[in-house]
């Protein structure tokens, strides 16, 4: 018997809405076995935003992410979602004529840090996934951004292992832009940072300098076909920069293994794309292989 790497889907969606009808208490084992996964990392449908499993739709949410991870512990690693915007300020913001001086009225909660607090301690999740193209917020603006990562900071510190930020990351927008994720990752080097996507297709070009030169950044390679927009950072750094995930339920089992032969023939570093990599950022072990 040898040993080998896991190999780990990084991006899953689940869940039930208007587009999709994936029921992962059902279908989560199956799909990974005909794709040839080990672990799964599942999160919310991109186009939900849903703290708590709500009772009119038992397939969506955080909770719902929750109760995967709990039937399959050993075999899915789920991430959270959480909406930026619902925060208190700190202070009043212009115009308000009391601009800078502490807020002292209702709201008073921060619903979004109770729930980044909740997913860690609470659901045993083991960090985020942010979309800021499609939720709408710039992944590296202060205010709403900075005090969610400062929590996650110290809720690592709390659980002891390290946590992920699954990033949307297609450089379709301002709002995820390589220079926007770099920015954010370079500001908190503790957090592991998963760049869904790695920039393709607009924001390729100036992935290398803005995230590949990042520590603590994993180029994930779902869905990014382009190679020549991660070439780059795979000459300057080699394999050990990425990760790579189906994009499942809406992309052909196929996608992920095209895209990692077309990056390397290697098969020790098409091994460590496939999973290597990121088992060894979380601290997870090899697997016994019968070869």
């Amino acid at each position: 018997m040898g040993e080998r790497w896991p190999v780990i889907d990084t991006h899953f969606h689940i869940g039930v809405n208007g587009i999709t009808t994936f029921i992962a208490e059902e279908e989560i084992i199956p799909w990974m076995a005909e794709a040839g996964t080990d672990i799964q990392v599942v999160f919310q449908l991109n186009e939900g935003f849903m703290h708590r499993t709500p009772d009119w739709n038992p397939y969506i949410g955080n909770d719902y992410v929750g109760k995967i991870q709990r039937m399959f512990p050993d075999h899915t690693i789920g991430l959270g979602t959480v909406n930026p915007y619902q925060q208190a300020p700190k202070t009043y913001c212009w115009p308000n004529k009391r601009e800078g001086q502490p807020w002292d009225r209702l709201p008073r909660r921060n619903e979004a840090l109770e729930e980044v607090e909740r997913i860690i301690l609470d659901l045993d999740l083991w960090g985020l996934k942010m979309h800021p193209f499609l939720h709408g917020y710039p992944i590296n603006f202060g205010p709403l951004i900075f005090p969610m990562m400062d929590l996650l900071v110290q809720l690592q510190k709390k659980v002891n292992r390290q946590l992920m930020l699954g990033i949307h990351a297609g450089g379709d927008h301002i709002f995820n832009s390589p220079e926007a994720v770099g920015d954010l990752a370079g500001r908190y080097p503790d957090l592991l940072v998963i760049m869904y996507h790695a920039g393709f297709l607009w924001g390729g070009f100036t992935v290398d300098e803005q995230c590949g030169a990042r520590p603590n950044v994993l180029l994930d390679l779902t869905t990014c076909p382009q190679k020549s927009g991660v070439i780059g950072t795979y000459k300057r750094f080699g394999a050990s920069k990425f990760s790579v995930g189906t994009d499942g339920p809406f992309v052909g089992l196929h996608m992920r293994t095209s895209i990692v032969e077309d990056l390397t023939s290697d098969p020790e570093e098409q091994a460590l794309i496939l999973g290597g990599n990121l088992a060894q950022r979380l601290g997870l072990p090899k697997m016994r292989s019968d070869g």
